[in-house]
């Protein structure tokens, strides 16, 4: 029978505050790779915003968020400027903030839109281009919508709905990989489909949260529990089970003893372990961000006993 569990070293652990942490996600630059941000939202309200070296460099009070979304090379009134955003808990919809990487500063971002009529849940996302993002945005009911999110030269940001189509289930959690949607259910696990509604694949399992993500040419949905250690991979074709892989101790840094919020990037953040990027897990266990170098994950998935 083929092995298929896996161990990594956790290659570093950001400073802790002592609360939770609902979901992570990255804001890199092309310009200086090793000045690029990790982003927290802390189940108690507002972002925290690391640098890679795992100090926190910046806070914003705010809502509680439920998801996050990034669009890292957006283009305002001619500049570049980082956006976030994400889905409120409190029920007040989309948020949006601007990023000054610089000084690791965030700042309310005015949409023309917030909310939805059938709430929002979740958010991810679908696209980035030339001045404006795509996010998918997940209802609290088993609907979601494509919003596209661009610079008008108005006062608020433009926000139009391009697509609107059916989940298996309530989702409240989403990657995309080459244009297909995963979506992740408390009730139903997750599932794959495409921005017409067309379900391709379902797993059935519980999980915390997901994130997807191409780890030399194999596209893969690496999912948590947020109860356990493991991170689960699925093939992202069909989400048959790949591998099982347990984060443990690097040279002076405690493994993973409970995988809550996961983020994965290909881009660069600079140095020799991040240049082709890294997974960020929250670790539920010590209340801490902690880093994989995605290079690292690779050899380990790829590696056989």
């Amino acid at each position: 029978m083929l092995d298929t569990t896996r161990e990594v070293l956790v290659t570093a652990a950001f400073e802790g505050n002592g609360t939770d942490v609902a979901a992570v996600a990255f804001l890199p630059r092309a310009d200086a790779p090793s000045l690029g941000a990790i982003i927290a939202a802390p189940r108690e309200g507002g972002l925290d915003f690391f640098d890679p070296d795992g100090m926190r460099r910046g806070e914003m009070a705010g809502p509680r968020l439920t998801g996050l979304a990034t669009a890292p090379g957006f283009q305002l009134r001619g500049e570049s400027l980082p956006l976030v955003f994400g889905a409120a808990a409190d029920g007040s919809g989309l948020r949006g903030y601007a990023v000054l990487l610089d000084d690791y500063e965030a700042f309310d971002l005015p949409l023309a839109q917030a909310n939805s009529e059938d709430g929002i849940a979740g958010v991810c996302r679908f696209a980035e281009g030339i001045g404006y993002v795509d996010l998918v945005v997940l209802h609290t009911g088993a609907s979601a919508e494509i919003w596209r999110i661009s610079d008008s030269g108005d006062e608020a940001m433009s926000v139009v709905s391009t697509d609107r189509f059916p989940l298996p289930a309530p989702a409240r959690a989403c990657g995309v990989l080459n244009g297909d949607i995963f979506t992740l259910s408390p009730a139903s696990g997750i599932a794959r489909l495409d921005r017409s509604g067309l379900v391709s694949a379902e797993l059935n399992m519980a999980a915390a949260d997901l994130t997807v993500g191409e780890f030399n040419g194999t596209p893969l949905v690496i999912a948590t529990d947020g109860n356990s250690a493991e991170l689960e991979a699925f093939s992202a074709v069909d989400l048959m089970p790949a591998a099982e892989i347990t984060v443990v101790d690097g040279l002076s840094t405690p493994g993973i003893g409970q995988a809550g919020a996961i983020a994965a990037t290909d881009q660069s953040y600079g140095f020799t372990a991040y240049s082709q990027g890294m997974l960020a897990i929250f670790d539920r266990s010590d209340e801490r961000v902690k880093v994989i170098s995605r290079e690292a994950f690779a050899r380990a998935y790829f590696t056989t006993e």
